[in-house]
């Protein structure tokens, strides 16, 4: 079975058109809408068009679950979508499609980065018969007309972004836990001793000693983290991405 998940922003017709063309083909068995949260112009029709795609989605007795982020925040879409991706494929062992059509340029590096991380995941975007790149007031006189006439445009045959098979490696349990350990302390800590205290281990005993330099190598070659010489030994740091991947994690305990 399937998963589609739709990020919405000022495209209705297209999100549809994406939808009905998979729907052709696989068994789509749960949609997430995706909608700008802000208060302001974005936020606004992606708002208004999240109400009528729910309309219009709703079919075989099910409804589009729905979810707010700001697709201007990499850590806010990376966040969204990885608690989504991770019940989905790991819990729910589904395939999933996202729709990556409607977004800012922040967010679709969150996706293409996030997808990366979980198997059996699939990029799409739907392109336009047409480009209109004016954004009129949604107070003007010529917002209606031109908020219908862009959320009505057709799209074209989905075109998927092809992914290598090669999938970032996703952190094992033991992992994780130095990876969280790491945010709430700041972000860094100045001894591999101090890492295998806060996650409960003997940092005097060589052999776990020697597995959590593993791990932290192993954490280093993946982008998690990244590590510092100093006087007294070796500073351990969460990268950016380390601790994007952190506070998805932990949201989501």
């Amino acid at each position: 079975m399937t998963i589609l998940i739709a990020m919405v922003g000022f495209d209705y017709q297209r999100i549809l058109d994406g939808i009905n063309f998979w729907r052709k083909t696989k068994p789509i068995e749960q949609i997430y809408l995706l909608f700008d949260e802000k208060k302001d112009s974005y936020g606004y029709v992606s708002q208004r068009n999240i109400e009528d795609l729910r309309k219009a989605l709703k079919f075989a007795g099910t409804e589009p679950l729905t979810a707010g982020y700001n697709p201007q925040s990499y850590e806010s879409t990376f966040g969204v979508l990885y608690k989504i991706l991770k019940k989905e494929t790991e819990e729910g062992k589904k395939d999933v499609l996202i729709d990556s059509t409607s977004t800012a340029k922040e967010a679709y590096g969150a996706v293409v980065t996030v997808a990366l991380m979980f198997d059996k995941v699939r990029l799409y975007v739907v392109p336009p018969n047409g480009r209109d790149w004016y954004f009129p007031s949604p107070q003007s006189p010529q917002f209606e007309e031109w908020f219908d006439r862009m959320r009505n445009r057709s799209g074209t045959a989905p075109q998927e972004i092809f992914l290598p098979g090669y999938r970032l490696k996703h952190p094992k349990r033991t992992e994780l836990r130095i990876i969280l350990e790491l945010m709430g302390h700041g972000g860094r800590s100045n001894s591999l001793t101090d890492i295998i205290s806060w996650c409960g281990g003997n940092p005097r005993d060589p052999i776990v000693k020697n597995r959590y330099s593993r791990l932290v190598r192993k954490l280093e070659e993946n982008g998690f983290v990244e590590t510092e010489h100093i006087t007294r030994g070796k500073r351990i740091v969460l990268t950016g991405f380390g601790m994007t991947l952190a506070k998805a994690a932990f949201a989501t305990k």
